[in-house]
Parts: structure tokens; C-alpha cells; sequence
């Protein structure tokens, strides 16, 4: 039996992302900020499939815990999923700047020193498998979102390089390239039903990537060619065009 850990398993698509593992008979580790939400998703999970959970709170800010937490872990997965998001008021984040460093290090620095610690303990056995959400934000810098975008353009190169690094260990790095979804995080903002998923749906897509060692994955197809078309797009005429 697998055992695989989700990192952000509260969230709105990490619950359905261990509904999926559960299913497919993970034994499984799961972590958040939010002890009762973990606890909550434990007793779900049991009573409704035959496997064993054990839970960890995880801060994604809190970095000097990381090694702690690791360690003490009394089996190391074969699978992770990391699923750690944020995103809120742009315009904020460029005037504060603890904002724009929350922003930057949940979606970015955060993530990388966890799968840091993650990645050395699978290379060091020569097995492993980590697959972590990113977004199509990161393609390329646009004014709705430049700043939020920013950091997933920093983690997809970061998982990109470690990809190459691993790759001759035999550990996996998986980058999910995702769009909308209809989370908390997306709620107010202007989504485009036919190219936005449910959680569900995300969940699943998810985890069919990261067990099937996807490298690079968008997670739904049309966002290929929309962001091949952007990035084709010459900057004098970028700039000009309004707020997408």
C-alpha cells in the first residue's frame, strides 16, 4: 500500500485530492494549519475507506519547523501533493509590503523549502514522487495579477530545475499548471464557466497527473493554447491591452 502525504489538505481542492488517494487505497498523511479541519477530514476518510490517516499540522510559513516535522514523520511517503495557494488583493500586496511577502512566500519561498526537505530524503533512497499545484498565472505577468503571478512563475521554474536535478535519482517532480477553480480563493472574481473546474474535478485531475508522473501538466487542456497565445503576444501590444 502507497503512502502518500497532501500538503494543504483542508483547502477546497487538497480534501478532494485525499478523497481520490483514499480511493484508490492510499494510506495517507495529511496537512494543514487548521487542527479540527484536519480532524474533521480524518474520521471522514476512515469511515468511508479502508485505509489509515494520520494528520500534522503544517504552517507553509513557518520554515524552521520543516526539518522537525520530517523527521519525526515515523513513515516517509512515496507520494506527495502539494496544494498551498494565495491570493488576495493585488493592489494590496503592492502597497504593503507584508503582503507582497505573504504572497511571495506561501506561493513560492514556503514551498520550495518544504519540497527541499521532501526531495533530498526521496534522492537520498532513489525513489519518490512529488507533484505540486502551480498556476497558468505564471506563464506570464499581466496586470490583474502580476504579483501573485510572479510566484508561481519563481516555483514552476524551481520545480522545473529540480525536475532536471532528480531525475537520474529516480525521484519524480511533477508541475501542475492549474486554472480557475471554483474555490474560496477564486470566489468575486469574473470565471469563465467553460474554463473553470469544480473541486472535484480539479481533485481528480490532480492526482491522476501526479501518480502517472506527469511532468508538466495543465490541468485542462484549453489553457495550452490560451497561454501559448499570450506568450506569443509582442510586449508593445501587451501592455496596452486591458485586465484579463
Amino acid at each position: 500500500m502507497k503512502q502518500t502525504m497532501v500538503v494543504g489538505a483542508t483547502s477546497d481542492i487538497g480534501v478532494h485530492v485525499a478523497y481520490a488517494l483514499a480511493k484508490r487505497g492510499h494510506s495517507l498523511t495529511l496537512t494543514g494549519r487548521n487542527k479540527e479541519k484536519l480532524s474533521d477530514l480524518k474520521h471522514k476518510i476512515i469511515s468511508e475507506f479502508s485505509v489509515s490517516v494520520d494528520t500534522y499540522e503544517l504552517d507553509i510559513t513557518e520554515m524552521n519547523s520543516f526539518d522537525a516535522f520530517y523527521t519525526s514523520l515515523p513513515q516517509k511517503p512515496d507520494f506527495v501533493f502539494v496544494l498551498v495557494g494565495y491570493y488576495e488583493d493585488q493592489n494590496l500586496a503592492r502597497e504593503d509590503w507584508h503582503e507582497l511577502n505573504r504572497t511571495i512566500q506561501i506561493n513560492f519561498t514556503g514551498v520550495a523549502a518544504l519540497v527541499n526537505h521532501l526531495s533530498l530524503e526521496m534522492e537520498s533512497r532513489n525513489s519518490g514522487s512529488i507533484t505540486v499545484v502551480s498556476s497558468v498565472a505564471g506563464v506570464r505577468g499581466r496586470k490583474l495579477n502580476y504579483i501573485y503571478g510572479s510566484a508561481k512563475a519563481g516555483l514552476t521554474t524551481y520545480l522545473s530545475g529540480l525536475r532536471s536535478l532528480l531525475h537520474s535519482h529516480g525521484v519524480h517532480v511533477g508541475t501542475i499548471l492549474l486554472g480557475p477553480v471554483y474555490t474560496k480563493m477564486s470566489f468575486g472574481h469574473k470565471l469563465m464557466p467553460w474554463l473553470t473546474l469544480k473541486p472535484e474535478d480539479a481533485g481528480e485531475k490532480i492526482v491522476k497527473a501526479g501518480l502517472g508522473k506527469k511532468d508538466q501538466v495543465y490541468i485542462r487542456w484549453p489553457w495550452r493554447f490560451i497561454m501559448l497565445v499570450i506568450r506569443l503576444i509582442p510586449e508593445w501590444l501587451f501592455k496596452r491591452l486591458p485586465a484579463f
